[in-house]
């Protein structure tokens, strides 16, 4: 070029050295400075006197008005003739020889820019690389000011005349490479000014990675075993089958979090020779602009060539899936199956169901040397649950276990509450045949297992692999106390259902609750007690406004989440008639719980206060009638014990053993709140 242009290097023995700048880059500086050239030679061209001293020329008027084709015949023309303009085409020419920028073209093909989108989109990443280029599109564009480049000079500066500027359609807009500044009908006309993605830019220049302004993580195929064997074989099979020509394929895993999904993803990418980038989409749905940083991720993968996997895609927001562009291979995981996405995409679902017991042994081995803890063989863990616990397994199988119960009750603290486990079989009075059916229970729950699985009848049990019973009867008739009895002797911590904390008014809220107390307490070395079920589990009614029918819905849930109900958990009411027939059809037990008789009330009388003694071991119970306290108040099991502790205190309080007197006045309130009055004198209490 000739002696207006600047020279980078100063007349000196020491030359600073300046990096060599992008071959793309480059060239939009040769071609703003060869227009420049041409417009100075205008502008500096005044065929008519005096012109210089109007606003508007007669000489810009007359270009105005002249047909496209000359002026653009001219302006190649000054190109040829002129010899600062041919030596710069010169140089553009010579940059053809120059090795290309793998980056910019790799850009440029791997998301499919037009000639006119690779133009402008150099315009504006030269403009925010460069912000003194701003100035020159000003300049260039008859602007007192600096400015963003437009449709126009780029399709002027690259010769790319008569062809539409990028639309909403175009790469530029689809990849959120550059975007028009204006908004509204005139966003995509010639004269609009674009800007670039700024978190684009550092790949363009010093960077060598893509992934500035994006949270995909490289993930690797886990160590150890494949805990999916037939789903990855699945999946496998599936892409190759269809062939390098295939329409984008989405291939949707289906599980809960932990479930092995990314790991199962990356086992299949590495299969078919990619590698994997895992991306949150719950923390994208976070961000300010969901859709930009979705694309973003998309964009990242495909620049990357690594196969991308979407992490709870279900949170991110209505519209946002539809506008990333396909790739031609995708995970999703989805807790639950999707509906079909239009468009030419293949959608494949696979389940990452539960991993078996041998599958937790074996992954717990590749992790740790340690030997495996029950919680890990024996609970419902999910690979991520037993590589959390693994880094425990130096502290001992009681602090793994303590771990692996924290992971599978988190969530439930409102919902749940824990109850003690202070009885056994002999604390638990009741008439033969009651007590016979919870052993029966009891049996079953313990080895359903062997059962189900071992015997294989588990073909029996499609929906789920449960144990369940209600308890029904009267108030203090034991239905709790067995529950407690049960859990301890099954090795099993005993959770009452929160009824206050579990129902909500809110639409949907209930059977969230709900959810989540089935999912962990399913998985868990729980019992499950809901207390006052005929409150959750009553009958449907008739449909006469909206809350009936959310009612129903609810109950409707219940119904079927506790047929599919994998655990131990037991149901109690005094109020039997009040549960939906449907509901006590799909219960395995029903056992019915009957106030105590004469034999009974003996054995809880005896077992209340026979043989009590206080610290120094000296009797505190007088000499009483048991057939007779028997016979003659008839009370249920927790009403004796209420009466039991009361007489306690009376006796306390006259310094002497417990007597029958204490008993009596004791009773006497007992039976006075079911509306019973007690006279003195009456049978073994006169």
């Amino acid at each position: 070029m000739n002696g207006a242009r600047i020279t980078l290097l100063p007349p000196t023995a020491h030359a600073i050295e300046i990096p060599a700048e992008p071959r793309w880059l480059a060239e939009v500086r040769l071609r703003a400075y060869r227009r420049v050239l041409w417009l100075r030679h205008l502008w500096s061209d005044h065929p008519y006197a005096g012109e210089h001293l109007l606003a508007i020329s007669h000489s810009e008027v007359d270009r105005a008005l002249a047909a496209p084709a000359e002026a653009a015949e001219a302006e190649r023309a000054f190109y040829r003739t002129d010899q600062s303009a041919a030596a710069t085409s010169a140089e553009i020419a010579a940059l053809g020889e120059r090795p290309e920028d793998a980056r910019f073209q790799h850009l440029v093909a791997t998301l499919g820019l037009s000639e006119t989108d690779a133009a402008l989109f150099m315009l504006t990443a030269a403009g925010a690389l460069t912000p003194a280029m701003a100035r020159v599109f000003g300049y260039l564009l008859d602007s007192t000011e600096a400015t963003y480049p437009t449709p126009a000079l780029a399709a002027s500066l690259f010769e790319l005349h008569g062809q539409p500027p990028p639309g909403p359609g175009s790469a530029l807009v689809r990849w959120s490479l550059a975007e028009p500044v204006a908004t509204g009908p005139d966003a995509f006309g010639y004269a609009t000014g674009w800007r670039p993605d700024a978190l684009l830019l550092p790949a363009l220049g010093s960077s060598p990675h893509w992934s500035a302004g994006t949270i995909g993580r490289q993930v690797e195929p886990p160590p150890g075993p494949v805990l999916h064997p037939e789903a990855l074989d699945e999946i496998v099979r599936f892409v190759q089958v269809l062939g390098p020509r295939r329409p984008p394929v989405e291939i949707e895993l289906v599980g809960a979090d932990g479930s092995g999904r990314t790991a199962l993803a990356a086992q299949a990418a590495a299969r078919l020779g990619s590698r994997l980038l895992a991306v949150d989409a719950a923390a994208l749905a976070r961000s300010a602009d969901p859709q930009a940083a979705a694309i973003r991720e998309a964009r990242r993968g495909l620049l990357d060539g690594s196969v991308l996997a979407w992490e709870r895609t279900e949170t991110l927001p209505a519209g946002v899936w539809e506008a990333v562009p396909r790739a031609p291979l995708t995970f999703c995981s989805v807790a639950a199956p999707a509906p079909g996405i239009p468009g030419p995409v293949l959608r494949r679902s696979v389940r990452c169901g539960p991993i078996g017991r041998r599958e937790r042994v074996a992954l717990w081995s590749a992790l740790t040397a340690t030997p495996v803890p029950t919680a890990v063989a024996e609970w419902t863990l999910r690979p991520a649950e037993i590589c959390l616990a693994a880094q425990a397994a130096q502290a001992g199988d009681d602090e793994v276990g303590e771990v692996c119960r924290r992971l599978l009750m988190a969530g439930t603290p409102e919902l749940l509450s824990p109850l003690p486990l202070p009885f056994t079989w002999p604390d638990l009075v009741l008439p033969p045949a009651t007590a016979a059916h919870l052993r029966e229970f009891e049996s079953q729950a313990a080895e359903r297992g062997q059962v189900l699985d071992d015997w294989c009848f588990s073909r029996l049990t499609s929906l789920g692999r449960g144990t369940t019973a209600l308890f029904a009867g009267p108030s203090g008739t034991g239905k709790t106390m067995a529950a407690q009895v049960l859990a301890r002797s099954l090795g099993l911590e005993l959770y009452r259902v929160d009824l206050a904390g579990l129902v909500s008014k809110y639409i949907g809220e209930t059977e969230k609750h709900l959810r989540t107390v089935f999912e962990a307490c399913e998985r868990a070395p729980v019992l499950l007690l809901f207390d006052e079920a005929d409150a959750l589990f009553g009958k449907r009614t008739a449909v006469t406004d909206a809350h009936d029918r959310y009612a129903n819905i609810e109950i409707d849930y219940v119904l079927q989440r506790m047929e599919q109900f994998n655990g131990v958990a037991v149901l109690a009411t005094n109020r039997k008639g009040d549960l939906d027939t449907a509901f006590i059809r799909r219960l395995r037990f029903i056992i019915d719980f009957a106030p105590p008789g004469a034999s009974e009330r003996e054995r809880l009388w005896r077992l209340a206060l026979e043989g009590a003694r206080d610290a120094g071991g000296r009797p505190v119970v007088g000499d009483l009638d048991w057939e007779g306290l028997a016979r003659e108040l008839d009370l249920t099991g927790a009403g004796i014990k209420s009466a039991a502790l009361a007489a306690a205190f009376l006796a306390r309080g006259e310094g002497g053993p417990i007597a029958e007197h204490h008993i009596l006045q004791a009773a006497r309130r007992e039976l006075a709140k079911e509306g019973v009055v007690v006279r003195p004198g009456h049978g073994a209490l006169r």
